[in-house]
């Protein structure tokens, strides 16, 4: 298992962030940013944003970083210690 950050902005006025967001939380998650979520999964960077490019258009964007090591320096602690929790799996 790895840890991603997954990252987005749409582009367009009143664009519906729903459908994007619901496909992330089908993974192991947590959103630690506005619009920013970490995900627990086996999948590959290439794989996550494949699955996810179907929902934004091409104006938009959609970033997945693998997660290697993490610092924290905000008191949203509830991802701090998902992140810890994930980072025990890393290899």
């Amino acid at each position: 298992m790895s840890v991603y950050m997954v990252t987005y902005d749409l582009d367009a006025p009143g664009q519906d962030y729903g459908p994007l967001i619901k496909e992330i939380q089908a993974y192991t998650h947590c959103k630690c940013l506005k619009s920013a979520f970490f995900i627990d999964t086996a999948e590959d960077a290439s794989t996550i944003c494949t699955k996810l490019r179907k929902f934004i258009d091409q104006n938009d964007t959609l970033f997945v970083m693998e997660l290697k090591k993490h610092w924290s320096c905000n008191r949203k602690t509830d991802c701090t210690a998902w992140l810890k929790n994930a980072a025990r799996t890393w290899g």
